[in-house]
């Protein structure tokens, strides 16, 4: 008896830590941005996520290349980096959809400006 309680308490705190855990972003993905009026176009978008809760990788497409920072819990995520092409500082906030991809808002100055999707290479 004591064995078998043992064991549904295992599978019970098995199974609210698989949903508990963060999803993982972290490789090399290739992400189709649209930015409304500003255009659309593709960037190569690199993420490692660090046991702390922090994000880090690189940005390579027409907005920017260059280093991002960002954080993420369960299976959403935040990264921001500079934008010489537009002028300023962009923020893209999405999460991980069950079909793998990762979707989102490209944020400007506190306002939606376009949205992302992103798919693993």
């Amino acid at each position: 008896m004591k064995t078998a309680i043992c064991h549904a308490i295992a599978l019970f705190l098995l199974v609210i830590f698989v949903q508990t855990a963060a999803a993982d972003v972290s490789g090399s993905w290739t992400f189709a941005v649209a930015l409304g009026d500003a255009g659309s176009g593709n960037a190569d978008v690199s993420l490692t996520q660090q046991a702390d809760g922090k994000l880090a990788g690189t940005y390579a497409g027409q907005l920017t290349n260059g280093p991002i920072a960002g954080t993420y819990a369960g299976d959403k995520f935040e990264f921001s980096f500079n934008s010489p092409a537009l002028g300023a500082d962009l923020t893209y906030r999405g999460e991980l959809a069950a079909d793998g991809t990762i979707k989102g808002a490209v944020v400007a100055g506190g306002q939606d400006v376009g949205t992302f999707v992103g798919t693993k290479k």
